[in-house]
């Protein structure tokens, strides 16, 4: 009987992962259009453990990287997701019995859900300004829109201003930076919108601090007269989009804040608007001084700043854009901002969700301050042998390998080898990322970074 019912769970087995890679062929995702290989199929979950099919079997890893919008598992996460989960429940009861029941998500010309004031007056107290200053929100469904939601609502912001009417507004973007899906969203290198389109113009490109101004005060002198004279050069640029820490582009480099800081203060004495992009490492994700916003933790001063999935754990699409200021200037004007489209910001699971999540995640300000340390510890020692290099704080780190492709290739065979996956990233420098959910366990964090630590040393050894 029992060899029975063995048999019969590994042709189980089999057949869904035969039906998977065949479906896999037809849909365009991570991998080659029409490939059949990729991480796997993912069955289940438990703390950062994963079990997947893969290669036509059943595996399980520790997984250390894969979405920053993934906070929370476990308890946690049924705690932040059981308000939705009530909503549906009452809702699928009231249409069984045709009864009026309150929409799950309702078109934006219709209405907004109830559920709207509970996450706005949730998130006003951890924005880097004032709650009564003239601030507003423009919601969207994924980081890339938010970015574009906050760069049409700073232009147009800077349009309603006399001095600015009749000027161009190129966009600043680091020379390194990923703010979404290269063909549709901003970024640098930048690609073409399709094979063969014409190269858009917009976007300009500014340099990064090198690497060793995060310990050389000289370094940041020269970077910042070099930004000044950027700055004086290139005076179409009306908004510059900073990443406080870069998430895959850069592999978790962090800017120095008090370089940063001078930099968006030269931005706004030359008139120049300031977004920063906190997609990768806002949330609380950074930890940085008890706060959910690197621009709040480091006193930056942005005129908008985006966040990302993660503010409904991952499982409901809602990001977006908070402006620091100019609600009542667009309103006078009879600006509207046109970023917007039928589902963005209309979901009452994703509000009730992101509200709590955002009670829940201060609570986890100083377990993420101290798992981070175990990432320096356990991976630092082998960053000095020199074919690596390793950025990060909080929980967002990333490793940079030296020597390109080739060593990122061997090393996802030995992270497969060793049951553990972060997140590779394959350009513009290849590496890997480290990102897991905020409460993974100390155990489950040692384990991965240890397996880890194994993959690199054989990547090292050979």
């Amino acid at each position: 009987m029992a060899g029975g019912e063995a048999s019969s769970s590994e042709s189980l087995t089999v057949d869904m992962n035969s039906r998977s890679r065949a479906a896999l062929k037809r849909v365009a995702a991570r991998g080659s259009v029409g490939a059949q290989d990729g991480p796997g199929i993912v069955l289940k979950k438990h703390g950062a453990k994963l079990r997947r099919l893969r290669d036509d079997r059943e595996e399980e890893v520790i997984l250390l990287g894969a979405a920053c919008s993934e906070v929370f598992t476990g308890p946690r996460l049924a705690r932040v997701l059981r308000p939705a989960f009530e909503q549906q429940k009452h809702a699928m009861e009231c249409l069984e019995r045709d009864e009026a029941w309150e929409p799950l998500a309702i078109h934006t010309s219709a209405g907004v859900p109830r559920a709207l004031a509970d996450f706005v007056e949730s998130i006003a107290v951890h924005l880097p300004w004032s709650r009564e200053s003239d601030w507003f929100l423009n919601l969207q469904l994924d980081g890339s829109t938010a970015v574009w939601a906050g760069v049409e609502a700073l232009a147009s912001l800077r349009a309603s201003e006399a001095s600015n009417a009749s000027t161009e507004c190129y966009l600043g973007i680091a020379e390194h930076s990923y703010h979404g899906a290269r063909t549709t969203a901003l970024g640098q290198p930048a690609l073409p919108r399709w094979a063969n389109a014409p190269r858009t113009v917009g976007q300009v490109p500014y340099p990064v601090p090198p690497a060793e101004a995060a310990t050389s005060q000289q370094a940041q002198e020269e970077y910042l007269e070099n930004f000044e004279a950027f700055l004086a050069k290139n005076k179409q640029i009306g908004i510059f989009i900073f990443e406080p820490q870069w998430g895959s582009s850069l592999l978790g480099r962090i800017w120095p804040a008090e370089l940063l800081r001078k930099v968006i203060s030269l931005c706004h004495a030359k008139n120049r608007s300031v977004l920063c992009d906190e997609i990768m490492c806002g949330l609380g994700r950074h930890g940085q001084n008890n706060s959910l916003f690197l621009s709040t933790a480091w006193d930056l001063d942005p005129d908008g700043l985006t966040f990302g999935k993660a503010i409904a754990s991952g499982t409901f699409p809602l990001s977006g854009i908070a402006i620091r200021s100019g609600a009542k200037a667009l309103l006078s004007s009879g600006t509207k901002v046109t970023q917007s489209h039928t589902y963005s910001g209309a979901s009452a699971l994703a509000y009730l969700t992101a509200t709590q999540v955002l009670k829940e995640v201060p609570a986890w300000f100083k377990n993420i301050q101290e798992l981070s340390k175990l990432v320096r510890e356990i991976l630092g020692p082998l960053e000095a042998q020199g074919f690596f290099c390793l950025h990060g704080q909080g929980l967002l780190w990333g490793g940079h390998l030296l020597k390109g492709a080739e060593d990122l290739k061997r090393l996802k065979q030995y992270c497969q080898r060793e049951a553990v996956w972060p997140y590779f990233v394959e350009s513009p420098n290849a590496g890997f990322m480290i990102s897991p959910a905020y409460d993974i366990s100390e155990e489950h964090l040692r384990d991965g970074l240890r397996r880890l630590a194994r993959a690199l040393e054989a990547l090292r050894s050979e």
